[in-house]
């Protein structure tokens, strides 16, 4: 670095005593002298002027007889030049630098032609400094260096400081060993939870996505989830962010079907510094749920019926041990006999229209369950459904079968009329199974309507609104279709059509 400012001085000097030089080869007076041969005291008067404000130590003037018209030694102008070789090297028209000593001392100095208007050299001017000015300068320049070292020293490490302080700042004060440490265990922690989660930033970019949410979309048939440019996919983008990053609103529990696969989301907006920066959605799998829930409601409805069917059988119990006990036996013998008949009655009416057992056993306790609560269930006389074995159709009937009974029992309980009619049909033509459930219910408005099958809506209290959601997968699951009419204080018809065909063999 000393080496580059010495040299970089050095031509600064050079630079500055040539063109020193140059200027006075062209001034008219210094031109007029030594054409004349005349040494004009204009010319040292001009010669000392220019050293005052150029800051040369010397501007030496001279006649092509190497006499000196000019010298910051006025005691030596009108003698020779001290030395006559170096000089007499510009005598040829050129120019050149060099380095000797002279009267003020060693130096470097410059010499440069005086040409008149005709062309001709008519003498030379000499400029130069001494090697203890350069030296002077050389030592000034450095110290400027390292000043202006020091200084840019001094700013890069205090904007250095500012910049790591904000920067640490900006990464909560954490190390890059600790951010690398927090993205691992962050990876795991999300990998780890049992929801699927992904959240996207404004320009739609993927920020983050985990194993579990891979795996949902890959079962949803949606193999293509990011784009090469880090997108999310149109489709998914439309099915899980578009409502909130239009709203900028939370969506809680959304249940939707992804290519036959039900799943719950809930998507949260992300605000950053108060500003909308993109969103996060968690992603579950609610087949399984669904499954359990069906499972658990055929359990229900099996425990309803055998609940109903054991007080009714404990009443008839009482009875009988009552009239033993008065010693009533013809009374015994005529009610036993009753009992009998009304029983044969019910039980070969429904196993007539119902041959499969399982389901006309359900629909047995389900009549004796519309006794204890005093409402009239009737099997339409057209109902059929033929004798099969115990498969997911008939647990999937009970199911929907139960769900809609039990809602028409409740509906029923404050109206007079309390009356559910029951229609159940298999057409081993067409393939189609149809049920249709009436009542003379307290109805539903139209806004309850539009609600019915949405989970957890329920006109009965919390916890409540999950038995229809199950009917609607069921409904699904079979290529199904459901229509709901109802009035309000009148009544409501429940018809479902599944699409079903049952193997050759069945009656």
């Amino acid at each position: 670095m000393q080496n580059y400012v010495v040299d970089r001085e050095y031509q600064v000097i050079e630079n500055k005593i040539s063109s020193i030089a140059r200027i006075v080869a062209k001034d008219d007076r210094v031109i007029g002298a030594v054409t004349n041969e005349v040494i004009d005291p204009e010319v040292q008067e001009y010669a000392n002027e220019v050293l005052a404000d150029t800051d040369v130590e010397f501007i030496v003037v001279l006649d092509n007889n190497l006499i000196r018209y000019s010298h910051p030694e006025k005691a030596v102008i009108g003698g020779k030049f001290s030395n006559i070789e170096d000089a007499s090297r510009a005598l040829d028209g050129s120019e050149h630098f060099s380095e000797h000593i002279g009267i003020l001392g060693a130096g470097r100095r410059f010499f440069t032609p005086i040409i008149n208007e005709a062309g001709e050299q008519v003498g030379i001017v000499c400029v130069g400094i001494t090697n203890e000015t350069i030296a002077i300068q050389n030592q000034a320049a450095q110290e400027k260096l390292i000043y202006g070292l020091a200084v840019g020293l001094m700013v890069g490490l205090t904007g250095s400081i500012l910049l790591a302080n904000k920067i640490k700042k900006t990464l909560l004060g954490l190390e890059p060993k600790q951010i690398a440490t927090r993205l691992k265990e962050r990876k795991i922690i999300t990998d780890a939870v049992v929801e699927g989660i992904i959240a996207i930033s404004m320009d739609k970019k993927v920020l983050l996505m985990n194993e579990n949410a891979k795996a949902i979309f890959k079962q949803a048939n949606l193999p293509e989830i990011v784009s090469m440019n880090g997108e999310v996919s149109g489709e998914l983008y439309t099915v899980l962010f578009s409502e909130c990053f239009s709203t900028k609103e939370t969506v809680s529990d959304h249940s939707l079907v992804l290519n036959h696969l039900d799943i719950v989301v809930n998507i949260s907006p992300i605000w950053i510094n108060q500003e909308f920066s993109g969103a996060v959605a968690t992603v579950r799998d609610q087949s399984e749920m669904k499954h359990l829930l069906r499972e658990l409601s055929g359990t229900e409805q099996y425990i309803d019926s055998l609940r109903a069917q054991s007080h009714n059988f404990l009443n008839q119990l009482h009875v009988i041990l009552g009239l033993i006990e008065l010693e009533k036996y013809e009374e015994v013998k005529s009610y036993i006999s009753i009992l009998n008949k009304d029983y044969h009655e019910e039980i070969g009416y429904i196993t007539e229209k119902v041959k499969s057992p399982a389901l006309a056993g359900f629909l047995l306790g389900k009549s004796s369950e519309a006794k204890e609560k005093q409402v009239l269930l009737t099997i339409d006389k057209d109902s059929y459904f033929p004798n099969i074995e115990v498969n997911s159709l008939t647990r999937h009937l009970i199911v929907a079968i139960g769900v809609l009974l039990d809602n028409a029992f409740e509906a029923v309980q404050t109206q007079k009329r309390k009356e559910i009619s029951l229609y159940l049909h298999y057409d081993k033509d067409e393939g189609i199974l149809t049920i249709k459930v009436t009542d003379t219910g307290i109805g539903m408005s139209s806004e309850e309507k539009k609600k019915i099958f949405q989970r957890g809506f329920s006109t009965k209290g919390n916890k409540r609104g999950y038995g229809l959601d199950a009917v609607q997968t069921i409904i699904r699951s079979y290529n199904g279709i459901i229509d709901v009419e109802s009035k309000e204080q009148i009544g409501s018809k429940v018809l479902i059509e599944l699409d079903y065909r049952l193997e050759e063999g069945h009656d």
